[in-house]
């Protein structure tokens, strides 16, 4: 695990002097975020890149929670995502925070092509709602015990609608 892991052991499964992984990172924490927020970046990246151009609303909400489920069951996610909540404490998200601004950005823009009346604040509002449901399920299968939330996919799937429809209505 992580704790049991040393730069050493690292260094030399890498095949690395302990000297060149120091030169490019400070601590094991700077390494294992580097590499947490380049995968976490890059699925993000992935998720707006390939996102549906003109989706209606059941097509759009389809895709989110399939890339949620995607990202739920991927192997990095469930063996690093405890490990990140508490090495992260201190560090600075660069990557991953401008990606989750533009996959937020991406909904808005979603909403925003539904009713292009709607005023801005609703729909940037109801779109860092919609950010946080999905990242709540994302994270329910994964080990972090407190809190806990347990979403269907059906009943995930009907709110999301149901936000969508309020909002856009």
């Amino acid at each position: 695990g992580y704790d049991e892991t040393s730069i050493q052991d690292i260094a030399a499964l890498a095949g690395y002097s302990v000297g060149s992984v120091y030169r490019q990172w400070k601590s094991k924490q700077d390494l294992f975020m580097d590499i947490w927020d380049e995968y976490v970046s890059d699925f993000i990246r992935t998720s707006v890149i390939h996102s549906p151009s003109v989706p209606d609303k059941e097509t759009m909400i389809d895709y989110l929670l399939s890339r949620s489920q995607t990202y739920k069951e991927h192997e990095m996610t469930r063996k690093l995502h405890r490990v990140s909540i508490l090495v992260s404490a201190t560090y600075e998200y660069e990557g991953l925070l401008d990606w989750a601004a533009k996959y937020t950005q991406m909904l808005y823009l979603f909403l925003k092509d539904l009713n292009p009346d709607k005023p801005d604040h609703i729909l940037k509002s109801a779109a860092s709602i919609m950010h946080c449901i999905l990242n709540t399920d994302a994270m329910q299968e994964t080990d972090v015990k407190s809190p806990h939330y347990q979403f269907d996919k059906e009943t995930l799937r009907m709110s999301l609608l149901a936000i969508v429809e309020k909002v856009t209505g």
